[in-house]
């Protein structure tokens, strides 16, 4: 059967820390080799500028035109996109990425949650509301490479199993 490409991306994922950025690329090219995706978008690929602020990447409060400019541009890849993919640091949970997946999810949107730990050893935990909202689980620690398969255009269900869920 020839797989056409239809699906949407939403990647989301904290961008950080080294091991988080490398973790983009290396989804993004996975991604970029599956049949079934048309097109995905990474917020960071396509960050809003204020030429108003004064060296932001010092840190420190961001300004509102910023905040609601980056706020809407991600709200609307989210409305836009069937599908979203999140590499989910289970060591740094990310907020913004817990708020992009309830939102996607409260749009009847299915959800790939991949999920990376640098402590593979320990107890593994998540939260309910992650569990319950991800469609399908993939451990990104050993699976990443599942992205360039993926049926990304019927999104089979593979609920979260082996986390005590909190």
């Amino acid at each position: 059967m020839t797989q056409i490409p239809t699906a949407k991306i939403y990647l989301g994922s904290p961008f950080y820390t080294d091991a988080q950025r490398e973790r983009v690329v290396q989804a993004k090219e996975l991604l970029a080799k599956n049949p079934t995706i048309a097109r995905f978008h990474f917020p960071f690929d396509q960050s809003f500028v204020d030429p108003d602020e004064e060296n932001p990447e010092v840190g420190g409060i961001r300004s509102m035109t910023w905040r609601v400019a980056t706020y809407q541009n991600d709200l609307t890849e989210i409305v836009n996109a069937t599908c979203g993919v999140f590499l989910y640091d289970m060591d740094k949970i990310d907020d913004g990425s817990a708020f992009e997946i309830g939102f996607m999810r409260a749009l009847h949107k299915p959800v790939v949650l991949v999920t990376f730990t640098e402590h593979p050893d320990r107890e593994k935990e998540m939260n309910l509301m992650l569990a319950q909202g991800a469609t399908t689980i993939i451990d990104g620690n050993e699976e990443l490479d599942k992205l360039a398969s993926f049926d990304f255009n019927a999104v089979p269900a593979n609920p979260v199993r082996g986390y005590k869920i909190i």
